[in-house]
């Protein structure tokens, strides 16, 4: 009986534990929301993702999971009427890009993922009526290529687990034809078509924080593994070249059909830059009327280890050097990420849920850091974009909250009393839809759930 009344105190226990803790977050989420105005927006939800892209002419030439639609951000550049330049600090597959210049309006994109560089480059290249007619000439030399005499290499260690062998063999020779194309922009739209079908062909999918093996399945009882060798067996037919030819050619035909349509076929054309985006100002110094743009999430996802497969495969890194320096140059969204630079803003907000953080729940001893200094980046960013940006311009951000051990981290409203505090006017918050969280987070944080979302922040300079 007393091991029954102890259970029951340290459930009391744990219940007003949690109760207190979060009567404390709401005390700094109602001081951080204090003049500033949050609504929910219906049909927001469908368009601050990317989950339609195969549906989208251009966006759907290569699968880029974290984005936004080319709908949203056309709806803000008419609302506000834009005519002078737009910027994305973080272009990823060049939306913002893209919705500028079917508007004819100037624009400039920075990323420091050079996957998202070169998809950017693509889509929002022009290609004449000859270069079109050359990627038929291509598709049909793709068609017939034979398989090659002799082994093709890679440097990718993990290639022999992630890829079926005579897949990985027609790959490579595929990616050695491309190569040889001669006119450059038809090679690096080619080159990106390839990138695209690699998780296609693939032993691994995108999944949360990272790749997952397609032969490892979750089941009630825990994850179950199928042998590799009959999971190959099962799901890919037996002429894998071919296999791995035709889904390039595939891609290639919905490629060339958007190029026959002359969708975004438009003038103005964007410029696009491959750096850090806290550096921008050395990129080009024009003044800004419209940056849209949505950053890492202060989440810990490793978008890197998201494309590890493709930076690897593509030769974009060719040492573990590479990718360690290519984390450490973004946003320190992630553990991964930091690279011991220090903090120099430091926010009375952030520093107060940190102080809510219980150190033995959190999966990392990094974690504060994380948080510290993804907002010291995020207010470099914002500095520098005011003092860029013309009065009366507008930045809109798409951001989602995220939280560490039952503790809030609401990014939304913290980088609306950033902005304030330098010098912008917050238009609005604009809640786009919900998140969910783990099951231990959720019924932890069950009266809290209204700040676990994903929201559109617009600011407006008036200085």
């Amino acid at each position: 009986m007393n091991n029954i009344y102890n259970l029951c105190d340290q459930n009391t226990f744990l219940t007003n534990s949690n109760e207190a803790l979060n009567q404390q977050q709401s005390v700094i989420f109602n001081q951080l929301e204090t003049g500033v105005e949050v609504h929910n927006v219906k049909g927001l939800g469908n368009r601050v993702h990317f989950q339609n892209y195969n549906l989208i002419p251009v966006q759907r030439w290569y699968p880029y999971r974290e984005g936004y639609s080319l709908d949203l951000v056309t709806s803000y550049l008419n609302e506000f009427g834009v005519t002078g330049v737009a910027f994305d600090p973080f272009c990823g597959s060049g939306t913002t890009l893209l919705a500028s210049r079917m508007r004819d309006v100037k624009s400039f994109g920075i990323d420091i993922n050079p996957i998202s560089v070169l998809v950017s480059k693509v889509e929002n290249e022009q290609y004449s009526s000859q270069e079109i007619h050359s990627l038929i000439d291509i598709i049909q030399q793709i068609k017939e290529l034979s398989i090659p005499a002799r082994e093709l290499r890679t440097d990718f260690d993990l290639a022999g687990k992630v890829f079926n062998r005579d897949i990985l063999q027609a790959l490579l020779a595929v990616k050695d034809f491309v190569k040889t194309i001669e006119n450059e922009k038809i090679q690096n739209l080619v080159f990106v078509v390839w990138l695209s079908i690699i998780e296609k062909v693939s032993n691994i999918k995108k999944e949360g924080n990272g790749i997952k093996y397609k032969n490892r399945k979750r089941t009630s009882l825990g994850y179950t593994e199928i042998d590799k060798d009959e999971w190959e067996k099962n799901n890919f037919p037996e002429n894998k070249f071919e296999f791995v030819k035709y889904a390039v050619t595939q891609q290639l035909e919905i490629v060339l059909e958007d190029l026959k349509s002359k969708y975004g076929h438009n003038v103005i054309k964007p410029e696009i830059f491959r750096g850090n985006c806290l550096e921008f100002d050395e990129f080009f110094n024009n003044e800004i009327e419209f940056t849209f743009f949505s950053p890492p999430y202060c989440n810990c996802f490793d978008y890197f280890e998201i494309h590890k497969v493709e930076l690897w495969l593509g030769d974009f890194v060719t040492s573990f050097s590479d990718l360690k320096e290519l984390r450490t140059q973004g946003f320190r969204s992630n553990t991964n990420s930091l690279d011991h630079k220090p903090v120099a803003y430091k926010n009375e907000y952030v520093e107060r849920l940190i102080g809510l953080f219980d150190s033995e729940n959190l999966w990392s001893k990094k974690i504060p850091d994380v948080v510290r200094g993804y907002f010291d980046d995020f207010h470099s960013l914002l500095l520098k974009l005011f003092k860029q940006t013309k009065r009366t311009g507008i930045t809109g951000i798409v951001v989602g909250n995220s939280a560490y051990s039952g503790v809030i981290i609401p990014t939304d409203i913290l980088i609306a009393q950033m902005a304030k505090e330098i010098g912008y006017e917050i238009k609005t918050i604009s809640i786009a839809r919900h998140l969910t969280t783990s099951s231990q987070q959720k019924t932890k944080l069950e009266s809290l759930n209204y700040y676990l979302r994903e929201s559109i922040v617009l600011l407006k300079k008036n200085e």
